[in-house]
C-alpha cells in the first residue's frame, strides 16, 4: 500500500533527467524526489533493447528498494521500452515519449521537428504515439550520435555542443520546414541557449514539462500527493556526482540534499 510520504522516483541514463526534476520541483514542491543517474553506461541511445532494458531494470529494483510511489521515466531512450518495463514493475511508470508526443497532438502541430538519440529515433515511438491521435502530422526526425554524451561531461560552453546540434538540425530542415523542435533527450533542455543561439526562429518544445503534469495527474488520482511544503531531493549516479551537482545548481534546483554514487 503506497502512502503519501513516499518519494517519486527519477531515472536517467546521465543528468539529462534533472530537467525533468526541475519541473517536477516547480509543480510539485512538496515531493521527495529520490534520483538516479547511469552515467557509467551513458549514452544509453548507442545500445541495443536487452542492454537498455537490463540496466533500466537495475535502477527500477533500486528504487522499489527506496519505496517510491511511481517513477518518472525521464529517458527517451528508455520511455521507448515502457510497455516491456511496465509488467516488471510494482508502481507506476510516466513515460516522456507519450507526454512529448501528446503534447504536439493536443496543439494540433501540422508539422515538428525532432531531435533525439539515434536509439529512440529508430525505435519510431514519437511518430507512433503522434499518428495515433493526429495521423496527418509530419514529423522530421533526426537522432544524435554525439550531443547527450557531450553534455553529459558537464562541460556545457563546447563549440563541439553547437557543432553537433546544427549539423542534426539542419538535415531535419532540409527535410521539412518545421517551426517546432522536440527536444526528444532529457540532456537537450540543458543546452537549449545553445539550440536558440543556433536556430533562433525554431520554437522549443520541452517534454519534461508535460511529463510532469502527467506525474501530477496521477498522484491526484490516486490521492498520493504530498502535502508538505517543500519536499527533498536525492541524487544517485554511477558516474561523477561532481556533475550532478553542477547541473543541479545550473537548473537552480532545490537541493541535492545527497549527492553520491552508487554502482550498479
Amino acid at each position: 500500500m503506497y502512502q503519501n510520504s513516499y518519494p517519486i522516483g527519477v531515472i536517467d541514463s546521465g543528468v539529462g533527467g534533472l530537467t525533468v526534476v526541475r519541473q517536477l520541483q516547480r509543480l510539485l514542491p512538496g515531493e521527495d524526489i529520490i534520483y538516479f543517474g547511469d552515467s557509467a553506461n551513458c549514452p544509453y541511445g548507442n545500445r541495443s533493447a536487452d542492454e537498455i532494458f537490463a540496466l533500466t531494470l537495475k535502477m527500477l529494483r533500486f528504487l522499489e528498494q527506496q519505496q517510491v510511489k511511481c517513477v518518472a521515466i525521464a529517458c527517451n531512450t528508455i520511455s521507448t521500452l515502457v510497455e516491456r518495463l511496465r509488467p516488471e514493475c510494482p508502481f507506476p511508470l510516466v513515460s516522456i515519449v507519450e507526454a512529448g508526443a501528446d503534447y504536439v497532438v493536443q496543439e494540433k502541430l501540422p508539422r515538428v521537428g525532432l531531435i533525439a538519440t539515434e536509439f529512440t529515433v529508430s525505435t519510431g515511438a514519437y511518430e507512433a504515439r503522434i499518428h495515433a491521435g493526429n495521423p496527418d502530422c509530419v514529423v522530421s526526425a533526426k537522432g544524435s550520435p554525439k550531443l547527450a554524451a557531450l553534455i553529459d561531461k558537464g562541460d556545457f560552453n563546447q563549440s563541439a555542443i553547437d557543432e553537433e546540434i546544427t549539423e542534426q538540425v539542419d538535415i531535419i530542415l532540409a527535410r521539412e520546414p518545421v517551426e517546432d523542435l522536440i527536444l526528444g533527450c532529457t540532456h537537450f533542455p540543458i543546452v537549449a541557449d545553445n539550440f536558440h543561439r543556433c536556430f533562433p526562429q525554431l520554437r522549443l518544445i520541452d517534454p519534461a514539462e508535460q511529463q510532469a503534469l502527467a506525474v501530477k495527474n496521477l498522484l491526484v488520482y490516486r490521492k498520493l500527493s504530498n502535502p508538505q511544503t517543500r519536499g527533498y531531493l536525492k541524487i544517485n549516479t554511477s558516474g561523477d556526482p561532481e556533475v550532478f551537482a553542477a547541473v543541479a545548481k545550473l537548473l537552480e534546483l532545490h537541493g541535492p540534499d545527497e549527492c553520491g554514487t552508487l554502482a550498479l
